[in-house]
């Protein structure tokens, strides 16, 4: 009964919204709005006030409709207006400088803020928010704050208040960004995690529905050399048992993570072979299979396969930028997996691209990147949103981090020669299987497996095109793969999603 719950209610990630740089009447430049709830997903331009820059967070509600979203300057609702008590988050010189006089968002880096919704309780989220001072002798930037604000949804008629502000969690040098919240095992609370400045000691947080309950620090791998101090990404798979902490020019750091107890097991590194690369910037994160690391180093990506003994050995280049500028290189910075289970990557700096690798869960080259495959209607504000995987569930029911984009109506009435297709995807009851062979004189076979293996269906597509009514109302909820043998479906395979 969880996992369709997971799968279809928890949608607090389906609403990204990005973009700076307002012009009124210009709709080429300002806010913009990336919607998961359409099939496929669409991008449009949405003028507001307020405007991005490298931090960037969001959150919608469980039905995935936006609530409100932050750029570390104020928190604001989903109608472009701040919130009562909404304004003045991190307070301080920095927040004058990139809120008010630089007009751009606070720069306090990605993966700077995230929203928790309050486990246990209707309508309340936690912002955690990083912020930064300026210190002297000589100048200098550091993040040396964690703070919370609270936002409650049930006020101000439904559209939300900022109850509480600026509360301080902790004061400490920490990392450019690089905060991170995963679920704990009974897929209730939450553990926040955030390392120190160039360092390898991690603040661990344990959220409940009473806040934050308890505080571990932990020492544990190598410390990232210094002058990479905001150039790294840290992602957790999507089970919530590694981590992956990535630098440029270093081994990308691989942590196992006990979700019960909320502190690392071990540690290990993957080499990455960079090359005579140029590598400044980057990210990484997990195919929604968690077989799959991918690295982006600037100009080139790379693909790991974690279920190898031999993880480094793997290495595969799977993109090398195409010497596309608009005006600027659009490399490869961020990345972000989002919940039609591809992952998205920063183009760079304030671009209108983000890449996208279309099946993450595939080997090698068959993952397809795509370079610029999202053209955006205005620049992103150096920014793309941040958002946990609010989809874990328990340990024993850890459910899906994502569900793929797939068609969800019948395909053309005349489908293309040597095809198969199935609909609808997800399904519950029934699906329909369409196929058209360019020979009908050999029968093919569409076999369904589980996710273990196990043929729990074998239909027999007899001559050259057709359409046969197969009941799934016996399979449980799940993951299921399809193949078709034959001369003429040479290849063809796919998933099957049942979900009730």
């Amino acid at each position: 009964m969880l996992f369709p719950y997971l799968l279809s209610a928890q949608k607090y990630d389906y609403m990204w919204v990005i973009g700076g740089y307002n012009i009124p009447g210009n709709e080429e430049y300002g806010g913009a709005l990336i919607n998961f709830n359409a099939n496929p997903r669409t991008t449009y331009y949405n003028y507001r006030e307020m405007n991005m820059f490298v931090c960037n967070v969001s959150i919608s509600d469980t039905a995935g409709n936006l609530l409100f979203y932050t750029n570390g300057c104020d928190v604001v609702g989903a109608n472009d207006t701040i919130l009562p008590n909404g304004d003045n988050i991190n307070p301080g010189p920095l927040r004058y400088i990139d809120c008010v006089q630089n007009m751009r968002g606070y720069a306090s880096g990605h993966q700077s803020a995230v929203v928790l919704p309050l486990p246990d309780t209707q309508g309340i989220y936690y912002l955690f928010h990083e912020s930064q001072s300026i210190v002297y002798n000589p100048i200098d930037i550091t993040t040396d704050k964690l703070l919370y604000s609270i936002v409650d949804m049930n006020a101000n008629n439904g559209k939300g208040e900022v109850i509480e502000k600026n509360s301080l969690v902790m004061f400490d040098s920490l990392a450019y960004g690089e905060m991170n919240a995963v679920k704990h095992a009974n897929g209730e609370d939450w553990w926040i995690i955030t390392p120190r400045e160039s360092s390898n000691q991690f603040y661990i947080f344990l959220f409940t529905k009473d806040g934050i309950v308890d505080t571990f620090t932990q020492t544990i791998g190598k410390k990232p050399l210094p002058q990479n101090e905001g150039y790294g990404q840290n992602t957790f798979s999507p089970l919530g048992d590694k981590m992956f902490r990535f630098y440029p020019y270093e081994p990308v750091g691989y942590y196992q993570f006990d979700r019960s107890l909320g502190v690392f097991t071990s540690y290990d590194t993957i080499h990455v072979e960079y090359g005579n690369s140029i590598a400044f910037d980057g990210g990484c994160a997990v195919s929604p299979n968690g077989r799959y690391l991918y690295v982006t180093a600037l100009l080139q990506a790379y693909q790991f396969d974690l279920w190898a003994s031999d993880i480094s050995a793997t290495q595969t280049t799977i993109a090398i930028w195409d010497g596309f500028k608009d005006p600027i290189a659009i490399s490869f910075a961020t990345c972000q997996l989002g919940p039609d289970c591809k992952i998205y990557i920063l183009g760079g700096g304030d671009t209108r691209y983000y890449h996208i690798i279309h099946n993450p869960d595939e080997p090698g080259q068959a993952c397809n990147f795509e370079q610029r495959g999202l053209v955006l209607p205005t620049p992103s504000g150096a920014s793309i949103p941040y958002f946990p995987n609010y989809r874990l569930g328990p340990i024993d029911n850890p459910g899906q981090p994502c569900m793929a984009t797939v068609s969800v109506s019948p395909p053309l009435a005349q489908p293309l020669k040597n095809s198969v297709q199935m609909w609808p995807n997800p399904a519950s009851e029934q699906i329909t299987i369409g196929f058209a062979f360019r020979d009908a004189s050999e029968n093919h076979h569409l076999l369904l497996t589980n996710a273990v293996g196990q043929v729990v269906g074998d239909f027999q597509l007899s001559g050259a095109e057709g359409e046969i009514n197969v009941s799934i109302a016996h399979l449980p909820t799940g993951i299921y793969y399809y193949t078709v043998s034959g001369s003429y479906a040479p290849g063809t395979a796919g998933k099957l999603f049942i979900n009730r």
